[in-house]
């Protein structure tokens, strides 16, 4: 397949470390730097036993214009969403399908601005990949990649299918969810419990868990997070949604959440489409969210002391 990532950062060089070898693979990124380090000098990926693994793969400018695309990956920050996909409107032919396996919610409803659903594909990674330096980054965490249709009907399932023979065809293990809405929500619910609170706190995801105070904070946090999904229509018991952010702080005990780096590095973050989506839906429900709604306020607060660093 022809294969257009949009984003160039950890997740989207991980998922091209994977496409590369079998598909004509493309990264697309705004920042210039990068996509010459990339062309020049290559991605290099450090493995659970620190063994750097080089590897190759095309890198252009967000906006260069390409031919259609077999599918087009959605790895950019959730807040530039709109404008990657408005930028790349080259790459979209009739039959090309954009998959989004991006952080946080709304992401599908950009896509549909100049995409028909039935060709969105939605779904989340349960992978974890750290920034080390430019082009290079740790690959600190694995899992499946869930996937489904935004829009459940016979095309969008075909695409779906398609989409997951050419994933599991690179190596990558792939789960097929009718129900996606759920799968986003858990994965929206392991994003609040962790990577505002590991920003804040600056460190690594393990210590949620290890930290008495920061584990019953992050309790809190999930608690909002499951009144308020099933308000929106989706149901998440509890414990099992607890139990989902555990396994995380522990299988990726040693990882940085996607924000931390974002803080590290003085970018704005997701929050308004991690927390921020709770907090705006429990406005909208009547249904009071003060962690969540504190976690937003405080990261952009820290935003907005980047200048002063």
């Amino acid at each position: 397949m022809n294969i257009a990532i949009l984003g160039a950062g950890a997740m989207g060089s991980l998922y091209a470390s994977y496409l590369a070898p079998y598909h004509s693979v493309t990264l697309l990124d705004s920042y210039a730097p990068l996509v010459e380090h990339i062309n020049t000098k290559g991605l290099i990926k450090v493995s659970h036993d620190h063994t750097e693994i080089p590897f190759q793969v095309k890198a252009v400018l967000s906006g260069t214009s390409l031919d259609y695309q077999d599918l087009v990956i959605v790895f950019v920050k959730g807040i530039h969403t709109y404008e990657a996909i408005k930028n790349n409107q080259s790459l979209l032919g009739p039959d090309t399908i954009v998959m989004t396996l991006q952080n946080g919610a709304g992401n599908n409803r950009d896509i549909a601005q100049f995409v028909k659903r039935e060709r969105i594909i939605v779904g989340t990674s349960s992978h974890n990949s750290v920034s080390l330096e430019p082009g290079k980054f740790y690959h600190s965490g694995c899992g499946p990649t869930n996937i489904g249709p935004d829009l459940p009907c016979e095309e969008s399932l075909r695409d779906v299918k398609k989409t997951a023979q050419a994933l599991e065809e690179s190596g990558l293990t792939v789960n097929i969810m009718e129900n996606i809405q759920y799968v986003l929500w858990q994965k929206l619910v392991i994003n609040c419990g962790i990577n505002a609170l590991s920003t804040l706190m600056q460190c690594r995801i393990g210590e949620i868990y290890t930290n008495p105070y920061l584990w019953d904070l992050c309790k809190r946090i999930v608690y909002e997070c499951v009144l308020i999904a099933e308000a929106d229509g989706t149901y998440l018991d509890r414990k099992e949604a607890l139990l989902a952010v555990s396994k995380v702080c522990i299988n990726d005990a040693n990882g940085y959440a996607s924000m931390y780096q974002d803080r590290q590095n003085q970018r704005m973050t997701e929050i308004d489409r991690i927390n921020g989506v709770v907090s705006d839906l429990g406005s909208q429900y009547k249904i009071a969210a003060p962690c969540n709604s504190m976690l937003v306020t405080q990261i952009h607060g820290v935003e907005q002391m980047y200048s002063r660093q």
